[in-house]
């Protein structure tokens, strides 16, 4: 009789397990409540964040912080500027004898054909480049074995040297020595290129660049007006320059004094400064 009376409640029992069982959630934020065995009412998927001993946690807490980055380097612009400034020297010795050219290969060969004068003034004018382009890469082969300034110091002196020596030329073999030897010292650009690339990082090549070429456009430009200028003063400017013997002699010896003037100053900066 006992065991017929127990019976019941077993069986009530396991029926009410069996219920809790199936009645129990999958996922839920909270632990169900009762006197159920935690494993069995733990759920399989927890809305809730995972304690601080698990192993995603550990290693998001031990994950190290990238450090912050560094501001980047400021362009050095009062070097680059007086870069910028000796860079006009080789544009200004270049073009400043286009406007009296002509004039100066009459004056200097009164014989000669005005045929022949479109050669010979050609001729003149490009030999500087002819020879730069010649001696462009011993300058740049210099400038890593000696150094940059005074690979830089030493063109820009030559060509100064030999601009004002072109105005004072009394023939056409001289026009064409002193021009052929400007062009041999104009490696001034190649060094320049690279000074301002060592002192310029890939965030400022751009605007230092940028100011690279705008120099030589200004140099371009002010070549011409020097040299239309101020050739033959005692002819353009007869008040002032009229009877002095020097400019009568010499009537181009202004012009390329001038232009040696900004060269030396370029020289004297680029020495100083940079």
């Amino acid at each position: 009789m006992a065991s017929a009376h127990h019976t019941p409640r077993h069986h009530e029992d396991e029926g009410d397990d069996a219920i809790m069982a199936e009645t129990t959630p999958l996922l839920t934020s909270s632990p169900v409540a009762g006197g159920c065995d935690p494993d069995e009412t733990k759920p399989l998927l927890s809305l809730t964040s995972s304690s601080p001993s698990s192993p995603s946690s550990s290693h998001s807490q031990h994950t190290p912080q990238t450090p912050p980055s560094t501001a980047p380097k400021a362009l050095p612009k009062t070097q680059i500027l007086l870069l910028c400034y000796a860079r006009l020297v080789e544009p200004i010795a270049f073009f400043s004898i286009f406007p009296y050219i002509n004039q100066m290969v009459l004056s200097n060969s009164p014989g000669l054909a005005e045929s022949r004068m479109g050669f010979y003034s050609g001729l003149i004018e490009s030999l500087f480049s002819l020879t730069q382009m010649a001696v462009m890469i011993l300058w740049g082969l210099l400038a890593d074995r000696v150094g940059r300034k005074p690979v830089l110091v030493s063109s820009l002196f030559g060509v100064v040297l030999a601009t004002a020596a072109f105005g004072f030329a009394k023939s056409i073999p001289q026009m064409v020595l002193f021009r052929c030897f400007a062009g041999v010292f104009a490696g001034s650009i190649v060094t320049i290129r690279t000074m301002i690339s060592e002192l310029s990082t890939k965030q400022t090549q751009a605007t230092a660049f940028s100011w690279f070429a705008v120099a030589g456009n200004i140099g371009i430009f002010i070549g011409p007006l020097i040299g239309g200028a101020l050739a033959d003063p005692a002819v353009q400017y007869p008040r002032v320059f009229a009877g002095v013997y020097f400019f009568e002699k010499f009537p181009y010896a202004l012009s390329s004094i001038a232009v040696a003037v900004i060269g030396s100053t370029a020289v004297s900066s680029t020495t100083t400064r940079t």
